[in-house]
């Protein structure tokens, strides 16, 4: 294939753009200055609000309101966001992404500079789910999965045809409109990388990458036919369908040079469902030899359900960090702004939404007890903090009014710590009710 674009406007490693050595000259590293952190403001965009920070790649990604209408925000990390290397790779990813006219892909909306941000791509909002929710709560009937891998194979054909390659594709990059369930594609690009990062918990993030991609090796448009039977053994595995895994073993082949030739061949794979199925089957059976296949079956199943736990225990670990890096911000929402406000709080939605992300774990004995002890530190963590608040906003109206009780309590007070004033304030408090 000749002349193919490589979509690689997110890729990192150590300050450098990840390039197609057979494409591009590899580019000296350049200094980055980290941004002065400061308020984030834009007469334009209001609401602005985190959704996602990369953990090992350059970006953020906020929701907005623009003219009252939803949007997401794709901004740089605080320290990149002076950094021209990757400025310039933020602005070819909405260059290119702006060029896209295809239904199947998220729009790229404008390129603008918000205060406290820096240079950002605004993208379209997507009502919907990506692939990834859908499969782990298992909310796709086998109909729904052939629609869904057919329009993700016509989206792949409107890139390659264009001499474009996706190489970021993976069930997090995939989103499910939810009126009616169409495919829109987002974040086109090599997967941004670290090199400092933890090696074996990075391969797992990458597991939908193509090797050669990760090898830093020339890569083509079967690096996004591996991606995609990726995706396919990720359904298969979570017990949805299982009818595409002998496709999805021809496209993860390790060697591209074994997988399909092109994506219409994809296409035409799926679409033929289970009666391609049947065929590669048979054939399979007829060549291999029944005793060997007995004595190996049990080996590879036992394989097959380690990789699952393990796959399960990285992505349970990966919810848990999500729902503890929210107290924060929670704790912000329902904050004390005034120490008469009832220190009891209603926060059912919010806490409806972190069980629901470990609602798969909280039917499995060995991860309920940690699910269950996750949630309770979250309310735990918004109680503390509203009772830090109140005493702390106690203490200050204790300590400035003219109210005659406090007056006298405070003149009876020698030298007194913040802890006897804390007391005497919660006495006067008592009082004053």
């Amino acid at each position: 294939m000749s002349e193919i674009i490589f979509l690689d406007n997110e890729s990192e490693q150590n300050g450098q753009s990840v390039q197609n050595q057979a494409e591009k000259p590899v580019q000296e590293k350049v200094e980055s200055r980290p941004m002065k952190e400061e308020a984030i403001s834009s007469k334009d965009y209001s609401d602005i609000r985190p959704l996602y920070t990369s953990r090992y790649g350059n970006s953020r990604v906020f929701s907005a309101r623009n003219n009252g209408k939803k949007v997401v925000i794709k901004a740089l990390k605080p320290e990149l966001a002076n950094n021209a290397s990757c400025k310039a790779s933020l602005r070819q990813e909405y260059d290119i992404t702006n060029m896209l006219d295809n239904k199947f892909f998220r729009k790229a909306l404008d390129f603008v500079n918000i205060q406290g941000l820096g240079d950002c791509i605004v993208f379209e909002f997507i009502e919907g789910k990506t692939l990834a929710e859908h499969v782990r709560v298992g909310t796709l009937s086998e109909k729904q999965v052939k629609s869904i891998l057919v329009e993700i194979c016509d989206a792949l054909q409107y890139l390659h045809r264009n001499r474009m390659v996706h190489c970021n594709l993976m069930p997090e990059n995939v989103m499910i409109t939810a009126n009616d369930y169409r495919v829109k594609l987002i974040d086109i690009g090599v997967p941004e990388t670290n090199q400092d990062a933890d090696r074996e918990l990075l391969i797992k993030e990458m597991e939908f990458v193509a090797p050669e991609i990760i090898k830093g090796e020339d890569y083509d448009t079967r690096a996004d036919i591996y991606s995609l039977g990726k995706i396919m053994e990720f359904i298969g595995e979570r017990n949805i369908t299982k009818q595409y895994n002998s496709v999805a073993t021809h496209c993860t082949q390790f060697s591209k040079e074994q997988r399909f030739d092109s994506i219409s061949e994809v296409r035409s794979a799926v679409g033929k469902g289970r009666s391609v199925v049947k065929i590669i089957l048979f054939v399979i059976v007829a060549a291999v030899v029944g005793a060997l296949l007995f004595l190996y079956v049990p080996k590879i199943k036992a394989n097959v359900e380690k990789e699952r736990a393990e796959r399960r225990a990285v992505e349970f670990k990966r919810e848990v960090e999500r729902i503890q890096g929210q107290l924060p911000e929670l704790c912000k929402k329902y904050e004390m702004k005034s120490f008469t406000e009832p220190l009891t709080v209603d926060w059912t939605e919010d806490s409806l939404q972190l069980v629901q992300g470990l609602v798969q774990y909280l039917a499995l004995d060995e991860y309920k007890d940690r699910a269950m002890q996750v949630l309770d530190q979250q309310r735990v963590g918004i109680e503390k903090s509203r009772q830090a608040e109140f005493e702390n906003l106690l203490l200050c109206e204790f300590k400035s009014t003219n109210d005659s009780v406090a007056v006298v309590m405070r003149s009876a007070l020698v030298e007194p710590t913040d802890a006897e004033l804390l007391d005497a304030a919660l006495e006067w408090f008592e009082q004053r009710r």
